[in-house]
Protein backbone atom coordinates (compact mmCIF):
# COMPACT_ATOMS: atom_id res chain seq x y z
CA UNK A 1 0.00 0.00 0.00
CA UNK A 2 2.88 2.10 0.34
CA UNK A 3 2.76 3.19 -3.41
CA UNK A 4 -0.73 3.41 -3.47
CA UNK A 5 -1.02 7.39 -3.65
CA UNK A 6 1.67 7.63 -6.65
CA UNK A 7 0.03 4.30 -8.66
CA UNK A 8 -2.81 6.14 -8.37
CA UNK A 9 -1.98 9.67 -9.91
CA UNK A 10 0.17 7.99 -12.84
CA UNK A 11 -2.88 5.75 -13.51
CA UNK A 12 -5.70 8.69 -13.43
CA UNK A 13 -3.24 10.69 -15.61
CA UNK A 14 -3.37 9.04 -18.27
CA UNK A 15 -6.86 10.35 -20.37
CA UNK A 16 -8.79 7.11 -20.98
CA UNK A 17 -11.79 8.44 -22.35
CA UNK A 18 -13.07 5.93 -25.33
CA UNK A 19 -11.47 8.08 -28.56
CA UNK A 20 -11.21 6.68 -32.31
CA UNK A 21 -10.26 3.71 -32.85
CA UNK A 22 -6.51 2.77 -34.52
CA UNK A 23 -5.32 -0.29 -35.92
CA UNK A 24 -4.36 -1.32 -32.63
CA UNK A 25 -6.63 0.31 -30.09
CA UNK A 26 -10.04 -0.50 -30.66
CA UNK A 27 -11.06 2.30 -28.30
CA UNK A 28 -8.54 4.72 -28.36
CA UNK A 29 -4.89 5.26 -27.56
CA UNK A 30 -5.74 6.42 -24.02
CA UNK A 31 -7.72 3.25 -23.12
CA UNK A 32 -4.67 1.32 -24.76
CA UNK A 33 -1.90 3.10 -22.63
CA UNK A 34 -3.95 2.41 -19.42
CA UNK A 35 -3.98 -0.98 -20.19
CA UNK A 36 -0.39 -1.56 -21.02
CA UNK A 37 0.44 0.91 -17.59
CA UNK A 38 -1.84 -1.72 -15.06
CA UNK A 39 -0.39 -5.26 -17.00
CA UNK A 40 3.47 -3.80 -16.71
CA UNK A 41 2.78 -2.77 -13.03
CA UNK A 42 0.99 -6.61 -12.35
CA UNK A 43 4.36 -7.98 -14.00
CA UNK A 44 6.02 -6.28 -11.39
CA UNK A 45 3.95 -7.44 -8.77
CA UNK A 46 4.60 -11.25 -10.03
CA UNK A 47 1.13 -11.84 -11.76
CA UNK A 48 1.47 -13.17 -15.11
CA UNK A 49 -0.49 -10.80 -17.81
CA UNK A 50 -2.57 -11.62 -20.93
CA UNK A 51 -3.59 -8.73 -23.24
CA UNK A 52 -6.31 -9.38 -25.13
CA UNK A 53 -5.70 -7.43 -28.44
CA UNK A 54 -6.24 -3.92 -26.07
CA UNK A 55 -9.60 -4.85 -26.18
CA UNK A 56 -9.11 -6.33 -22.25
CA UNK A 57 -6.33 -7.86 -20.42
CA UNK A 58 -5.93 -9.50 -17.06
CA UNK A 59 -3.42 -10.03 -14.58
CA UNK A 60 -3.71 -13.75 -13.35
CA UNK A 61 -2.30 -15.54 -10.54
CA UNK A 62 -2.65 -19.21 -8.73
CA UNK A 63 -3.79 -22.47 -9.99
CA UNK A 64 -7.29 -24.29 -9.70
CA UNK A 65 -11.02 -22.65 -9.60
CA UNK A 66 -11.47 -19.58 -11.01
CA UNK A 67 -11.93 -16.17 -8.82
CA UNK A 68 -12.81 -12.86 -10.99
CA UNK A 69 -11.88 -9.76 -9.50
CA UNK A 70 -13.77 -7.32 -12.88
CA UNK A 71 -13.09 -3.72 -13.52
CA UNK A 72 -12.52 -1.52 -16.03
CA UNK A 73 -9.87 1.59 -16.73
CA UNK A 74 -12.13 3.44 -19.30
CA UNK A 75 -14.02 6.78 -17.83
CA UNK A 76 -17.10 9.02 -19.19
CA UNK A 77 -15.76 12.12 -20.65
CA UNK A 78 -14.57 14.33 -18.53
CA UNK A 79 -16.79 17.25 -19.29
CA UNK A 80 -17.40 20.72 -17.36
CA UNK A 81 -17.02 22.35 -14.21
CA UNK A 82 -14.01 20.50 -12.55
CA UNK A 83 -12.04 22.86 -10.10
CA UNK A 84 -9.12 20.05 -9.56
CA UNK A 85 -6.88 18.27 -11.87
CA UNK A 86 -9.53 15.77 -13.76
CA UNK A 87 -6.19 13.88 -14.94
CA UNK A 88 -4.95 13.48 -11.38
CA UNK A 89 -4.20 15.83 -8.50
CA UNK A 90 -3.82 15.16 -4.21
CA UNK A 91 -5.25 17.89 -2.44
CA UNK A 92 -6.67 18.12 1.57
CA UNK A 93 -6.08 14.69 1.78
CA UNK A 94 -8.04 13.74 -1.19
CA UNK A 95 -7.05 12.32 -4.54
CA UNK A 96 -9.01 14.01 -7.64
CA UNK A 97 -9.41 12.51 -11.01
CA UNK A 98 -11.82 10.95 -13.44
CA UNK A 99 -11.96 7.72 -12.52
CA UNK A 100 -10.86 7.64 -8.96
CA UNK A 101 -13.96 5.84 -8.13
CA UNK A 102 -14.86 4.70 -11.58
CA UNK A 103 -13.61 2.58 -11.72
CA UNK A 104 -9.23 3.33 -11.65
CA UNK A 105 -8.29 3.42 -8.08
CA UNK A 106 -11.25 0.51 -6.99
CA UNK A 107 -9.34 -1.44 -9.38
CA UNK A 108 -5.67 -0.71 -8.34
CA UNK A 109 -6.64 -1.35 -4.92
CA UNK A 110 -7.35 -4.82 -5.62
CA UNK A 111 -4.35 -5.47 -8.07
CA UNK A 112 -2.06 -3.86 -4.97
CA UNK A 113 -3.91 -5.67 -2.46
CA UNK A 114 -3.64 -9.03 -4.13
CA UNK A 115 0.06 -8.13 -5.18
CA UNK A 116 0.94 -8.12 -1.40
CA UNK A 117 -1.17 -11.30 -0.27
CA UNK A 118 1.22 -12.99 -2.85
CA UNK A 119 4.08 -11.95 -0.91
CA UNK A 120 3.01 -14.37 2.14
CA UNK A 121 0.42 -16.28 1.24
CA UNK A 122 0.07 -19.20 -2.10
CA UNK A 123 -3.98 -18.93 -3.60
CA UNK A 124 -5.90 -21.36 -3.52
CA UNK A 125 -7.72 -20.58 -6.51
CA UNK A 126 -6.91 -19.18 -9.90
CA UNK A 127 -7.43 -15.49 -9.89
CA UNK A 128 -8.10 -13.19 -12.78
CA UNK A 129 -7.76 -9.17 -12.36
CA UNK A 130 -9.92 -8.32 -15.59
CA UNK A 131 -9.68 -4.85 -16.84
CA UNK A 132 -11.72 -3.56 -19.28
CA UNK A 133 -11.62 -0.52 -21.71
CA UNK A 134 -15.36 -0.70 -22.94
CA UNK A 135 -17.42 -0.43 -19.62
CA UNK A 136 -18.71 2.96 -20.18
CA UNK A 137 -19.74 3.03 -23.65
CA UNK A 138 -21.02 -0.81 -24.52
CA UNK A 139 -19.22 -3.87 -23.03
CA UNK A 140 -17.32 -4.53 -26.53
CA UNK A 141 -14.47 -5.74 -24.16
CA UNK A 142 -17.13 -8.06 -22.64
CA UNK A 143 -17.66 -9.45 -26.36
CA UNK A 144 -14.20 -10.10 -27.23
CA UNK A 145 -13.28 -11.34 -23.91
CA UNK A 146 -15.96 -13.96 -24.43
CA UNK A 147 -14.86 -14.75 -28.71
CA UNK A 148 -11.23 -15.67 -27.37
CA UNK A 149 -11.34 -16.38 -23.38
CA UNK A 150 -13.88 -17.61 -20.98
CA UNK A 151 -15.14 -15.75 -18.16
CA UNK A 152 -14.80 -17.28 -14.57
CA UNK A 153 -17.69 -18.40 -13.41
CA UNK A 154 -17.54 -16.58 -9.91
CA UNK A 155 -16.43 -12.96 -9.19
CA UNK A 156 -17.23 -9.28 -7.48
CA UNK A 157 -16.80 -6.07 -9.68
CA UNK A 158 -15.54 -3.20 -7.13
CA UNK A 159 -17.36 -0.94 -9.49
CA UNK A 160 -20.41 0.40 -7.41
CA UNK A 161 -21.23 0.59 -3.79
CA UNK A 162 -20.59 -0.74 -0.35
CA UNK A 163 -21.47 -3.01 1.64
CA UNK A 164 -22.23 -5.38 -1.10
CA UNK A 165 -24.75 -5.08 -3.80
CA UNK A 166 -26.84 -8.39 -4.67
CA UNK A 167 -29.57 -6.62 -7.15
CA UNK A 168 -28.94 -4.55 -10.38
CA UNK A 169 -31.84 -3.11 -11.88
CA UNK A 170 -32.02 -3.67 -16.13
CA UNK A 171 -30.96 -1.11 -18.32
CA UNK A 172 -32.07 -0.53 -21.07
CA UNK A 173 -31.06 2.78 -23.77
CA UNK A 174 -33.56 4.02 -26.32
CA UNK A 175 -33.30 6.76 -28.83
CA UNK A 176 -36.62 8.61 -29.50
CA UNK A 177 -36.52 10.22 -32.75
CA UNK A 178 -39.44 12.73 -33.36
CA UNK A 179 -40.56 14.87 -36.08
CA UNK A 180 -38.58 18.17 -35.81
CA UNK A 181 -40.30 21.07 -34.23
CA UNK A 182 -40.37 24.50 -36.98
CA UNK A 183 -37.71 26.89 -35.75
CA UNK A 184 -36.62 24.43 -32.86
CA UNK A 185 -33.25 23.08 -32.10
CA UNK A 186 -31.77 21.19 -29.08
CA UNK A 187 -28.34 20.50 -27.89
CA UNK A 188 -26.91 18.52 -24.60
CA UNK A 189 -25.41 15.51 -23.17
CA UNK A 190 -22.46 13.38 -23.91
CA UNK A 191 -23.48 10.11 -22.64
CA UNK A 192 -26.57 8.85 -21.63
CA UNK A 193 -25.81 7.25 -18.45
CA UNK A 194 -24.62 10.96 -17.08
CA UNK A 195 -27.41 13.48 -16.44
CA UNK A 196 -26.19 16.22 -18.59
CA UNK A 197 -25.68 20.10 -17.12
CA UNK A 198 -25.63 21.89 -19.66
CA UNK A 199 -28.20 22.40 -22.68
CA UNK A 200 -28.68 24.76 -25.47
CA UNK A 201 -31.15 25.20 -27.69
CA UNK A 202 -32.74 28.20 -30.12
CA UNK A 203 -36.30 28.87 -30.69
CA UNK A 204 -37.65 31.22 -33.64
CA UNK A 205 -34.36 32.52 -33.75
CA UNK A 206 -34.06 32.97 -30.19
CA UNK A 207 -31.15 31.09 -28.03
CA UNK A 208 -31.04 29.64 -24.81
CA UNK A 209 -29.18 28.23 -22.34
CA UNK A 210 -30.03 26.19 -19.38
CA UNK A 211 -27.47 25.12 -17.00
CA UNK A 212 -27.72 22.02 -14.35
CA UNK A 213 -25.76 19.40 -12.06
CA UNK A 214 -23.87 16.64 -13.56
CA UNK A 215 -24.57 13.05 -12.08
CA UNK A 216 -24.73 8.95 -12.64
CA UNK A 217 -28.15 8.41 -14.48
CA UNK A 218 -28.49 5.19 -12.23
CA UNK A 219 -29.19 8.11 -9.45
CA UNK A 220 -31.20 10.97 -11.74
CA UNK A 221 -32.36 12.34 -8.42
CA UNK A 222 -28.87 13.57 -7.18
CA UNK A 223 -28.66 16.04 -10.34
CA UNK A 224 -30.51 18.51 -12.26
CA UNK A 225 -31.11 17.89 -15.32
CA UNK A 226 -30.32 20.67 -18.10
CA UNK A 227 -32.32 19.06 -20.85
CA UNK A 228 -35.21 19.03 -18.82
CA UNK A 229 -35.06 22.78 -17.27
CA UNK A 230 -34.78 23.54 -21.27
CA UNK A 231 -38.08 22.31 -22.36
CA UNK A 232 -39.85 23.42 -19.07
CA UNK A 233 -38.14 26.85 -19.82
CA UNK A 234 -39.59 26.56 -23.23
CA UNK A 235 -42.62 24.77 -22.66
CA UNK A 236 -44.90 27.93 -22.54
CA UNK A 237 -43.71 29.39 -25.78
CA UNK A 238 -44.38 26.04 -27.49
CA UNK A 239 -47.22 23.08 -27.22
CA UNK A 240 -44.86 20.44 -28.64
CA UNK A 241 -42.16 21.44 -26.56
CA UNK A 242 -44.89 21.23 -23.68
CA UNK A 243 -46.22 17.34 -24.29
CA UNK A 244 -42.53 16.56 -24.83
CA UNK A 245 -41.53 18.10 -21.25
CA UNK A 246 -44.40 16.53 -19.57
CA UNK A 247 -43.60 13.00 -20.55
CA UNK A 248 -39.86 13.42 -20.28
CA UNK A 249 -39.53 15.48 -16.89
CA UNK A 250 -40.43 12.76 -14.23
CA UNK A 251 -37.09 10.88 -13.54
CA UNK A 252 -39.47 8.50 -11.98
CA UNK A 253 -41.06 8.09 -15.57
CA UNK A 254 -44.38 8.82 -14.28
CA UNK A 255 -44.85 11.46 -17.80
CA UNK A 256 -44.37 8.10 -19.54
CA UNK A 257 -46.23 5.43 -17.69
CA UNK A 258 -43.46 3.96 -15.90
CA UNK A 259 -43.66 4.65 -12.60
CA UNK A 260 -43.18 1.33 -11.36
CA UNK A 261 -40.69 -0.66 -8.46
CA UNK A 262 -40.66 -4.11 -6.64
CA UNK A 263 -39.49 -5.10 -2.87
CA UNK A 264 -36.08 -6.46 -4.58
CA UNK A 265 -34.93 -3.41 -6.43
CA UNK A 266 -36.97 -0.24 -5.80
CA UNK A 267 -38.52 2.22 -8.22
CA UNK A 268 -37.80 2.66 -11.69
CA UNK A 269 -35.59 6.10 -13.09
CA UNK A 270 -35.38 7.33 -16.17
CA UNK A 271 -32.40 10.02 -17.31
CA UNK A 272 -32.57 11.95 -20.59
CA UNK A 273 -29.20 11.92 -20.84
CA UNK A 274 -28.77 13.32 -24.59
CA UNK A 275 -31.37 15.38 -27.05
CA UNK A 276 -29.48 16.75 -30.50
CA UNK A 277 -30.90 17.59 -34.02
CA UNK A 278 -30.41 16.10 -37.50
CA UNK A 279 -33.06 15.28 -39.39
CA UNK A 280 -35.58 14.20 -36.75
CA UNK A 281 -35.41 15.64 -33.08
CA UNK A 282 -33.65 13.44 -30.87
CA UNK A 283 -33.65 12.65 -27.36
CA UNK A 284 -31.61 9.16 -25.48
CA UNK A 285 -33.20 7.82 -22.63
CA UNK A 286 -31.14 6.09 -20.11
CA UNK A 287 -33.70 3.61 -17.86
CA UNK A 288 -32.98 1.44 -15.01
CA UNK A 289 -36.13 -0.88 -14.39
CA UNK A 290 -36.61 -3.22 -11.33
CA UNK A 291 -36.03 -7.05 -11.90
CA UNK A 292 -39.17 -8.09 -11.78
CA UNK A 293 -39.87 -5.77 -14.92
CA UNK A 294 -38.55 -6.57 -18.19
CA UNK A 295 -38.02 -3.91 -21.59
CA UNK A 296 -41.01 -5.53 -23.68
CA UNK A 297 -43.47 -3.02 -21.27
CA UNK A 298 -41.04 -0.16 -21.49
CA UNK A 299 -41.60 -0.22 -24.79
CA UNK A 300 -44.93 -0.39 -25.32
CA UNK A 301 -45.30 2.80 -23.14
CA UNK A 302 -42.67 4.67 -24.77
CA UNK A 303 -45.01 3.74 -28.08
CA UNK A 304 -47.82 5.05 -26.60
CA UNK A 305 -46.58 8.11 -25.61
CA UNK A 306 -44.58 9.03 -28.86
CA UNK A 307 -47.16 7.12 -31.73
CA UNK A 308 -44.93 9.28 -33.99
CA UNK A 309 -41.53 8.81 -32.57
CA UNK A 310 -38.56 6.32 -34.51
CA UNK A 311 -37.78 4.38 -31.10
CA UNK A 312 -34.33 2.58 -31.43
CA UNK A 313 -33.06 0.44 -28.31
CA UNK A 314 -29.25 1.49 -28.18
CA UNK A 315 -27.79 -0.31 -25.21
CA UNK A 316 -29.07 -2.88 -22.66
CA UNK A 317 -28.45 -5.02 -20.11
CA UNK A 318 -30.67 -7.53 -17.90
CA UNK A 319 -31.01 -7.38 -14.43
CA UNK A 320 -29.00 -8.75 -12.12
CA UNK A 321 -30.25 -10.55 -8.54
CA UNK A 322 -28.32 -13.05 -6.55
CA UNK A 323 -30.06 -14.34 -3.02
CA UNK A 324 -29.26 -12.84 -0.46
CA UNK A 325 -27.69 -16.05 1.74
CA UNK A 326 -24.89 -16.63 -1.16
CA UNK A 327 -21.97 -18.02 0.19
CA UNK A 328 -20.62 -15.08 -2.56
CA UNK A 329 -22.76 -12.25 -0.80
CA UNK A 330 -22.52 -13.84 3.09
CA UNK A 331 -18.39 -13.66 2.49
CA UNK A 332 -18.18 -10.16 1.12
CA UNK A 333 -20.69 -9.04 3.70
CA UNK A 334 -19.25 -10.41 7.01
CA UNK A 335 -15.68 -8.72 5.56
CA UNK A 336 -17.52 -5.33 5.22
CA UNK A 337 -19.33 -5.23 8.45
CA UNK A 338 -16.38 -6.52 10.35
CA UNK A 339 -13.84 -4.23 8.93
CA UNK A 340 -16.31 -1.35 9.43
CA UNK A 341 -17.77 -2.39 12.42
CA UNK A 342 -21.51 -1.99 11.28
CA UNK A 343 -24.47 -4.39 10.53
CA UNK A 344 -25.51 -3.67 6.83
CA UNK A 345 -27.37 -5.87 4.61
CA UNK A 346 -27.21 -6.50 1.53
CA UNK A 347 -28.60 -3.33 -1.18
CA UNK A 348 -29.98 -2.96 -4.58
CA UNK A 349 -28.24 -0.22 -6.89
CA UNK A 350 -29.48 1.20 -10.18
CA UNK A 351 -26.17 1.12 -11.54
CA UNK A 352 -24.69 -1.88 -14.11
CA UNK A 353 -21.96 -3.61 -13.34
CA UNK A 354 -19.67 -6.09 -14.72
CA UNK A 355 -21.04 -8.37 -12.17
CA UNK A 356 -23.73 -9.29 -14.62
CA UNK A 357 -21.12 -10.30 -17.46
CA UNK A 358 -20.79 -13.65 -14.81
CA UNK A 359 -22.78 -16.12 -13.81
CA UNK A 360 -22.66 -15.70 -10.12
CA UNK A 361 -21.44 -12.40 -10.01
CA UNK A 362 -22.23 -9.10 -7.68
CA UNK A 363 -21.07 -5.69 -7.32
CA UNK A 364 -18.91 -4.62 -3.58
CA UNK A 365 -17.79 -1.13 -3.48
CA UNK A 366 -16.07 1.38 -3.47
CA UNK A 367 -18.47 4.28 -2.52
CA UNK A 368 -19.25 3.98 1.23
CA UNK A 369 -22.82 4.67 2.62
CA UNK A 370 -23.66 8.13 2.96
CA UNK A 371 -20.05 9.01 1.94
CA UNK A 372 -21.55 11.75 -0.34
CA UNK A 373 -19.45 10.58 -3.32
CA UNK A 374 -20.58 10.48 -7.13
CA UNK A 375 -19.20 9.00 -10.17
CA UNK A 376 -19.90 10.63 -13.41
CA UNK A 377 -19.85 14.35 -11.85
CA UNK A 378 -16.91 17.22 -11.93
CA UNK A 379 -14.10 16.86 -9.41
CA UNK A 380 -14.92 12.97 -8.58
CA UNK A 381 -12.88 12.10 -5.86
CA UNK A 382 -11.84 9.47 -2.96
CA UNK A 383 -10.37 11.04 0.66
CA UNK A 384 -7.16 9.36 1.27
CA UNK A 385 -8.61 7.41 4.32
CA UNK A 386 -11.78 5.84 2.57
CA UNK A 387 -9.22 5.04 -0.19
CA UNK A 388 -6.94 3.13 2.32
CA UNK A 389 -10.57 1.49 4.15
CA UNK A 390 -11.22 0.08 0.43
CA UNK A 391 -7.95 -1.35 0.12
CA UNK A 392 -8.08 -3.19 3.45
CA UNK A 393 -11.79 -4.09 2.65
CA UNK A 394 -10.57 -5.59 -0.88
CA UNK A 395 -7.34 -7.32 0.55
CA UNK A 396 -9.20 -9.14 3.56
CA UNK A 397 -12.74 -10.40 1.14
CA UNK A 398 -9.64 -11.44 -1.35
CA UNK A 399 -8.34 -13.38 1.43
CA UNK A 400 -11.26 -14.97 2.60
CA UNK A 401 -12.31 -16.14 -1.23
CA UNK A 402 -9.29 -17.34 -2.63
CA UNK A 403 -5.92 -17.85 -0.50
Amino acid sequence: MDNLIKYSLELLGINSVQSAATPTAPFGIGTAKALEYVLTLAKNLGFKTVNHDNYIGYAECGEGEEFAILGHLDTVPIGEGWTRNPLGELTDDKIYGRGALDDKLPMLCCLLACGELLKVKKPKKKIKIIFGLNEESGWQCIEHFNKVDKLPKTGFSPDADFPVINCEKGIVNYKISLPLIDGFTITSGERPNIVPNNCNAVLNGITYNATGVSAHAANPYNGDNAIIKMLNLLSEKNSEISYIYSRLSDYYGSGLGIDVNDEASGRLTQNVGMAFCDDKLNFVLDIRYPVSFDENFILSKLKEAFPAAEIIRTHYHLPLYVEKDNPLVTTLLDVYNECTGSKCKPISIGGGTYSRALPLGVAFGPVFPDSGLDIHCPDEHIPLNLLYSAYDIYKKAIDKLCF
